[in-house]
């Protein structure tokens, strides 16, 4: 039986296998969740705190322990 390998996610021979979108209320509770990643062995790979002129998500990608990516976004709520 072959073993999956961990993806190479952007660029390389293995694609995706799963990849899992979360949401937080703010970027203040991102920054706390982004230490409970960490604590928890999530490594970060892409941050975008601060969105760009094109795109106004603010998100960052983590990859979990056992290689899978996931996304946790800034889904703040105009009052």
């Amino acid at each position: 039986m072959e073993r999956l390998r961990e993806p190479d996610w952007p660029d390389g021979p293995v694609p995706q296998q799963m990849h899992l979108d979360l949401s937080v209320a703010s970027l203040e509770e991102l920054l706390n969740q982004h230490e409970r990643v960490l604590a928890l062995g999530g490594r970060l790979l892409s941050n975008r705190d601060q969105p760009d002129p094109d795109d106004e998500e603010r998100f960052r990608v983590y990859r979990d322990p056992q290689g899978h990516l996931f996304c946790i976004f800034v889904a703040e709520r105009e009052a």
